[in-house]
């Protein structure tokens, strides 16, 4: 692959993309380029990215229900994930924007696609390039094949416009690219499931047709696919999964390709592919389409695909073998600076959606220096962990507005050394903002009539903190819907959540009153979830989730995850794992919390399960304290191993997240509050709910912010109406299982 001769590329470009999309001057101009570039002597990155919202344009209607006519929805959110994959390789990895082609839109068609890779990739790459190709936009299933959707193709009830393009034509295109370097991106979907909304979602699949054969390819090769795969792809979907382009607090994107620039964002040289899979799986299980026949781990597997001859290396691969991953993680980019350069645009595409959705005006951060690739594979034990922390920022700014992850920050002049503000610099967080007015959104279920809709937005109305919208047209955090005709509520992926639906008969606002402790469940989880901070935290502390499965009690790791940005956390200590099987009803559960520092700290753990219950250990029992504290340079382990308790994995089945928040200030009013429900538990054995969840989950962001309020930034800290959070005192880890 890759020799330099224009005969040989001229006879390959031509029967690879057919003469029909790709003229002879075309073809010339590409031998050309790829024999100039046979005497570069430097390395180059390469990116084409592809994002497609205006799909049929001209069909698109607010009533979802006719989308299963049509068979396809115009998207949102495609045309956004160019954008957020732009601005990640330019501004972390250090591509040079004239080596990145976009096709968005009217533009992505067929022939465009095909000339793209022709003339800027396959022409142009040398066997040691790095190429990342990303596509965003509809997948489908025609006859035996899955296909991409270029903006010109059509349904298949017309045959004469239909021009997908196939997946064994796409990867004959990767092949020809004269290096192994290859990142693969594919954010579509290929099942349709004969809808093309589910919940508050647009599927990113477009209706297929079972008799259909590619009129300029050959039937698929004998061979597996997957022995023919060059490079790395990594994909939303495979098989039956669904694909979902979401409507975010702001902003649309596909919920696959959100989930992983904001983690490529934060990852370092150390970071393993595994554990960002794992990640990405369960953030689209949990905030996404949840699918009850695949575990976690199969998620993982179909969404990742690579040689055969590199299958075995999956345990022990990086990022850092693919991709350039610079030595810290960065929650933002100044993307543009004012003439003054004391103010600048942002993007904030590091921060987990979680948390990114709730980011309110007032937050501090740090700018940071251009962060340098790292070329150190061998440290001594005795080194702290990873060089996340740049010395020396060079500016502290403000956020003073934000919409979506795009922001507009002012430099706190009195607070930064060089208060000179650039494009490319890199932000860290330094203070979390979160409004006091956090409210639940509750998105109304298109299978609702109208009178119910009416009834239930009046409803809704009247619950603080709490208000409707309409399914898959405004960011929601549940749905209220109806189901064997009684009414309940769902996740934004249309999974009905445990427990929460009433008796046949039920009107719309008794049930609605009903289902107030849900609801408050809710707020309370969201609430909790803004606290999330394993990338940004300096707390010098690791913990560990195990499981003690079966008879015989095997102990088994669920995970183990390290505060990125602390200071004294020793190499040998900085490695993140993760478990993916399902945990069985009846296993048990430990928790690990090492502390590094030379102080003491102290500790909540949340539960947060498929009812949507808040639940927290009572392990109120010597030689816990009532605010669990950890001893400095101490281990502690909950539940105590001799203490005639156990952390039992109950029922229902499905993901359970784990939310261990540890502080360098005692939790005072959390301890308080739940002092009371702990006395009155029947049991001092496993998790008991919480009565008052979201009483807790506030008091909980009470407590972080009377412990972050650094006495330096004065009035910039205080902020009426603003939790602020300082990201030196306080981290909250989050673990997910799956009960099997």
């Amino acid at each position: 692959m890759g020799i330099a001769r224009r005969q040989f590329l001229q006879a390959g470009l031509t029967s690879l993309i057919g003469w029909q999309f790709f003229t002879r001057d075309r073809v010339a101009f590409a031998a050309e380029q790829y024999v100039r570039q046979t005497t570069a002597s430097t390395q180059r990155k390469r990116a084409l990215l592809i994002g497609i919202n205006q799909y049929d344009a001209k069909e698109e209607t607010q009533n979802l229900l006719s989308a299963t006519a049509n068979g396809w929805l115009p998207l949102h959110g495609c045309v956004n994930d160019v954008e957020l994959q732009k601005e990640l390789l330019i501004h972390r990895f250090g591509f040079a924007t004239q080596d990145i082609v976009t096709l968005t839109d009217l533009d992505a068609t067929r022939s465009n696609i095909a000339d793209a890779i022709a003339t800027h990739l396959v022409a142009q790459t040398l066997p040691d390039d790095l190429v990342i190709v990303h596509f965003s936009g509809h997948g489908s299933r025609l006859g035996n094949y899955n296909t991409l959707v270029p903006v010109d193709s059509g349904l298949p009830q017309n045959l004469e416009n239909l021009l997908d393009i196939t997946e064994q034509e796409w990867q004959g295109w990767l092949q020809e690219i004269a290096t192994d370097r290859i990142l693969n991106i594919i954010d579509a979907g290929f099942y349709y499931p004969n809808v093309s909304a589910i919940g508050n979602f647009r599927l990113r699949s477009r209706v297929g047709l079972k008799n259909w054969q590619p009129p300029t390819v050959s039937e698929p090769s004998e061979q597996p696919i997957d022995q023919k795969l060059i490079g790395t792809t990594l994909r939303a979907a495979s098989g039956d999964m669904l694909c979902a382009d979401a409507q975010w607090s702001g902003f649309s994107s596909g919920a696959f390709t959100y989930a992983l620039v904001q983690q490529l964002w934060q990852s370092v040289p150390a970071t393993k592919i595994n554990v960002v899979m794992s990640d990405l799986a369960t953030t689209l299980d949990r905030r996404a389409l949840h699918n009850d026949n695949l575990t976690i781990e199969k998620q993982v597997t179909n969404m990742w695909e690579v040689e055969a001859a590199k299958q075995k290396a999956i345990a022990t691969s990086t990022f850092a073998e693919m991709l350039p991953i610079p030595d810290f993680g960065s929650d933002g980019v100044i993307i543009n600076s004012s003439s003054d350069r004391h103010t600048a645009d942002v993007y904030l595409a590091g921060l987990p959606i979680a948390v990114l959705s709730n980011y309110a005006a007032g937050a501090i951060l740090n700018v940071v220096a251009v962060a340098s690739t790292s070329t150190t594979s061998n440290k001594p034990e005795t080194e702290s962990v990873l060089k996340s922390i740049p010395a020396n920022p060079q500016a502290t700014v403000q956020l003073k507005s934000r919409n979506g992850f795009n922001g507009k920050i002012e430099v706190l002049t009195e607070h930064s050394i060089n208060p000179k503000l650039e494009t490319g610099q890199l932000l860290q967080e330094v203070m979390r903002a979160i409004s006091h007015n956090v409210k639940l959104a509750i998105a109304l279920d298109v299978g609702l009539s109208k009178i119910e809709r009416v009834d239930a937005t009046s409803a809704f109305s009247t619950l603080p903190n709490m208000f409707g919208v309409n399914a898959n047209e405004q960011c929601a955090d549940c749905l209220f819907g109806v189901q064997s005709a009684s009414y309940g509520l769902f996740t934004v992926g249309h999974t009905p959540i445990l427990g929460s639906f009433g008796s046949v008969g039920e009107s719309v606002g008794v049930a609605i009153k009903r289902l107030q402790p849900f609801l408050e469940s809710l707020l309370a989880a969201k609430l909790i979830r803004t606290t999330e901070n394993q990338a940004a935290t300096h707390l010098d502390v690791r913990v560990t989730l195990k499981a003690m499965i079966g008879v015989d009690e095997r102990a088994v790791t669920v995970a183990s995850k390290f505060a990125a940005r602390a200071a004294l956390i020793p190499v040998n200590a900085a490695s993140n794992t993760v478990h993916t099987k399902p945990i069985n009803i009846g296993d048990r559960l430990e928790c690990e919390i090492e502390n590094f520092s030379d102080r003491p700290l102290y500790m909540r753990i949340f539960c947060l399960d498929p009812r949507s219950k808040i639940l927290t250990p009572n392990f109120i029992a010597t030689p816990y304290a009532n605010d669990g504290i950890i001893p400095p340079s101490e281990i502690l382990t909950i539940p105590y191993p001799k203490a005639p308790m156990n952390w039992a994995v109950s029922a229902p089945k499905g993901m359970v997240d784990v939310y261990i928040v540890i502080s360098r200030s005692p939790l005072l009013q959390v301890a308080k509050i739940l002092e009371a429900s702990q006395r009155q538990a029947s049991s001092l054995n496993g998790l008991i709910s919480i009565p008052n969840p979201l009483q807790v989950a506030q008091s909980l962001l009470d407590d972080l912010d009377r412990a972050g309020k650094p006495s330096e930034f004065g009035n910039a800290a205080n902020i009426n109406d603003t939790w602020m959070l300082d990201v030196q005192q306080w981290a909250t880890f989050n673990f997910n299982y799956q009960v099997a």
